[in-house]
């Protein structure tokens, strides 16, 4: 059993304002594994059709905050060298993706359970079906607070359930290159994308990406320092950002993140605290508002560093 570290994120989408997103922290990864064909490699397994692949994940960027339920289509599989703290699985999941009401709550949030994944409900689900209700902390971010499994969004508020493969995920490397021409370019020197139905390879003033993934020539975006799901205008101070949530702190600026012509991430082989990762192609959802800001469908990574637990 592995909990997930503070350190996990992802990158969601061609237009670069959705990268960065946190993961939710103390979530629980676990497989089960079959060494008895020896030689230090053994098959991962466990988990069936609708098990929750950890808790609930709040993302929240240009305006738009969403909440993804995410579940296991089929069981784990894979190879694992546990003495050298290597693996590839490959995870398929049906992700539900929700509509929050605020974009500094984009997860119903389980308040004030002390011990995550304790077994106890000692906390209280704020918002979403199951509002009052006892709960047990299964995630945590220091951004939009604690969520459960037993805090469910709304189903109302559902917009799509997304085929999701994290085949491979992995402490190794594993890359996708932008080989088809995206859906809105045309002429001899159309752009490429990743991914079938992507309209834009990237949101980039020219479409420069550079290797470092930022757009050279812009755009400059702004977000406030102490809330970064927030925007606002370079230049501001704390302007912007306290018109819209006192104590939001500065408005910061950075180059538009972006990926390149191949999209990489390189995991890491430890015994007690592996890194896996993986890229995979997002499809559209059904909130138009979320598929202009992320650009979806589109590519996507996620990182997740790893520590044993008991």
């Amino acid at each position: 059993m592995f909990r997930v570290l503070p350190e996990a994120y992802a990158d969601l989408g061609w237009t670069g304002i959705s990268h960065g997103q946190a993961w939710p922290a103390e979530q629980r990864i676990g497989f089960t594994l079959d060494c008895s064909a020896g030689g230090g490699s053994c098959k991962a397994g466990g988990g069936a059709r609708g098990d929750r692949f950890g808790s609930p994940v709040p993302i929240s960027s240009g305006g738009v905050p969403t909440c993804v339920v995410n579940r296991l289509r089929t069981a784990v599989s894979g190879n694992v060298q546990p003495a050298a703290g290597c693996g590839e699985l490959a995870l398929y999941l049906s992700s539900t993706v929700f509509l929050g009401d605020d974009p500094a709550h984009p997860c119903p949030i389980c308040r004030d359970d002390g011990a995550p994944n304790d077994g106890k409900k000692d906390g209280r689900c704020v918002g979403g079906a199951a509002a009052g209700q006892p709960c047990d902390a299964n995630g945590t971010s220091k951004l939009f607070g604690a969520t459960s499994n037993d805090c469910e969004p709304a189903p109302g508020k559902s917009a799509g359930e997304l085929t999701i493969d994290l085949a491979p995920l992995t402490t190794g490397e594993t890359k996708l290159a932008a080989t088809l021409v995206c859906k809105a370019a045309y002429g001899k020197d159309a752009a490429r994308c990743f991914c079938a139905a992507q309209t834009e390879a990237n949101a980039c003033t020219g479409g420069r990406c550079d290797e470092s993934g930022l757009c050279t020539e812009g755009p400059i975006d702004g977000w406030c320092s102490r809330t970064p799901y927030r925007g606002c205008r370079p230049g501001t101070g704390r302007e912007d950002c306290d018109q819209v949530e006192a104590g939001s702190g500065e408005c910061v600026t950075h180059n538009r993140p972006c990926f390149g012509e191949t999209l990489a991430a390189k995991g890491q082989c430890d015994p007690q605290h592996p890194t896996y990762a993986a890229v995979f192609c997002a499809p559209q959802t059904r909130a138009a508002a979320l598929n202009a800001t992320a650009g979806l469908p589109g590519p996507a990574r996620v990182f997740l560093p790893l520590e044993r637990v008991p």
